[in-house]
């Protein structure tokens, strides 16, 4: 399993999570972040935090998507390995219904 933690611009939120529903069983948005980087100072309200949990053959979909739109935006993606409870429950395979668009 791997965790994803997109840091992006707020208007580009609805691109992502239609992104994730094809690849995740759900996602958690951080709405108020803050961060100093390579575009600069962010301040509170202009970036977001969204983390998801997939499974590592849905990662290059995700990234391939992405990739692109963070090439010409302010925007990161850090994966880790990480380990859960009730992996079952991230595998859009089993999943039955699909994610609410936001």
């Amino acid at each position: 399993m791997k965790r994803l933690e997109i840091v992006l611009e707020r208007d580009q939120i609805p691109m992502v999570c239609g992104v994730l529903s094809q690849h995740a069983t759900g996602y958690t948005i951080v709405p108020e972040v803050t961060g100093y980087g390579h575009h600069g100072t962010r301040k509170e309200g202009e970036v977001v935090l969204i983390v998801t949990v997939v499974t590592r053959d849905h990662v290059d979909p995700i990234l391939d998507i992405l990739g692109p739109l963070l090439d010409r935006r302010s925007g990161v993606v850090l994966i880790t390995d990480v380990q859960v409870m009730h992996a079952e429950h991230f595998v859009p395979e089993l999943k039955t219904q699909p994610l609410p668009r936001i």
